[in-house]
């Protein structure tokens, strides 16, 4: 199964099948294959289980190589399949969708040519040229003061040159892309393109990239309920992340209240909430320099989307004498939750912000907005923000519904901009304009 990194995630665009025998090629037609993309639940996943979640028409059917490209030869005992992917068709990412089951529902293709003879349903591997670049890792930390432990998985690039000093990229994901699946952080929201030649191409000697998962969402602070429960921080008093956080937390302060009679409050403009995760992550980032001594250490930077840009603005703030410049998008730290201290601290530091002002998941105007404005009123020297008024397809492959426009994508996708090297302010280039910054602290 071959995948190809898109912006509204990982599609299967071809399968290759070994046929355990040679078959000419003028056998292979496309249209006697029937391919069924299926799901369900591992334990039971036999011959004839699963369910079929959409049928795909084959685009393209030929003998190949063994490496899924067209074959020269006249026989093959591979088969290669092309699809076609698309935004609108969710039957091409191969990822359950559900938050709450993962890693017991597979992902699948059921193949049939009556013709030839064909039924296979075993997947082999996954392919991804793009994401074969990174290696995987686990870090696990442990709280000095309680023994709490936290595993984070994580993926990293390193260019191959190792002699000479190179900066580090931090990226941090969203909410979609949080278990234990290091796999989604990098397909999910496209991350695989900060260790590809677009944005590679700024940093003299390249760019190492590490990009770690969080197990649960790094918007889970420090804080803890009367229960002894830690607390996540609400966003968005309008939005849908909010109302999720609310069927959770809505239980609780009402049980609070009924038992003690005072009303329980989760929000604060005096206090700056610290995300639990941020002294596991800085642990990860320090072994992980420690590990790679070509990393310079004047040239630390972080980025990431949504709940992954609630963590970028975290991290600056606490740990912002560490890091040289940070790129937050459709950042889902609300504003009213920074104090003024730490909005000084970030205002001294070289910050790009990159929202839409469509999104509807993460409102703009109680997140990056507002924070913008504080920082602009206190005279941040090396600031910059690019607002879109939507977010539409780059690539120019997709439509709109009546065809006469590109496709739009759901607000909150600004990230696509950014991981596709189009975002730019004045002529500047985001990726540009962060290879230049150094800490100077």
């Amino acid at each position: 199964m071959y995948l190809k990194p898109c912006d509204f995630g990982p599609a299967v665009e071809k399968i290759e099948v070994n046929l355990g025998r040679t078959v000419l090629f003028n056998s292979v037609n496309k249209e006697d294959f029937e391919v069924a993309a299926m799901s369900g639940a591992l334990e039971s996943f036999t011959q004839n289980s699963g369910i079929v979640k959409s049928i795909r028409p084959v685009k393209n059917a030929y003998i190949s190589d063994g490496k899924g490209q067209h074959s020269e030869d006249t026989i093959s005992q591979f088969i290669t399949l092309e699809f076609e992917t698309a935004p609108y068709d969710k039957y091409t990412v191969p990822f359950n969708d559900s938050k709450l089951i993962k890693n017991d529902v597979f992902y699948n293709y059921r193949i049939t040519n009556s013709k030839m003879g064909i039924f296979v349903k075993d997947r082999y591997d996954i392919v991804c040229p793009e994401a074969s670049v990174f290696t995987e890792g686990s870090h696990l930390w442990r709280d000095s003061e309680t023994a709490d432990t936290v595993t984070l998985n994580y993926n990293y690039y390193l260019p191959e040159n190792k002699t000479e000093k190179i900066p580090l990229i931090v990226f941090f994901h969203g909410m979609g892309e949080a278990g234990e699946e290091a796999c989604r952080s990098l397909l999910n929201i496209k991350s695989v393109n900060l260790a590809g030649n677009e944005i590679q191409q700024y940093f003299e000697n390249g760019a190492a990239v590490l990009i770690p998962q969080c197990p649960t969402g790094w918007m889970e602070i420090t804080d803890k309920d009367p229960f002894g429960n830690r607390l996540w921080v609400v966003v968005d008093i309008d939005g849908a992340v909010n109302n999720a956080v609310e069927k959770v937390t809505s239980p609780l302060t009402n049980l609070f209240s009924k038992l003690t009679g005072e009303k329980l409050s989760y929000t604060s403009t005096v206090k700056t909430p610290v995300s639990y995760y941020s002294a596991p992550v800085k642990e990860l980032i320090d072994n992980f320099i420690e590990e790679n001594p070509q990393i310079d250490t004047e040239r630390i930077y972080i980025g990431g989307c949504s709940a992954g840009g609630y963590m970028t603005v975290n991290m600056m703030i606490h740990y912002s004498d560490f890091f040289a410049a940070a790129f937050p998008i459709c950042e889902a730290f609300p504003d009213n939750r920074i104090s003024d201290s730490d909005m000084k601290k970030l205002s001294q530091k070289p910050l790009w912000f990159t929202v839409s002002l469509d999104d509807e998941t993460i409102n703009p105007q109680k997140n990056t907005l507002p924070t913008v404005e504080r920082l602009k009123n206190l005279g941040a020297p090396e600031l910059h923000y690019v607002y879109y008024e939507h977010v539409t397809d780059t690539t120019g492959q997709y439509k709109n519904e009546k065809g006469d426009g590109p496709f739009m994508y759901d607000g909150h996708y600004s990230w696509v901009y950014v991981l596709n090297n189009h975002v730019e302010d004045k002529g500047l280039k985001l990726f540009d304009w962060l290879s230049r910054q150094r800490n100077c602290n």
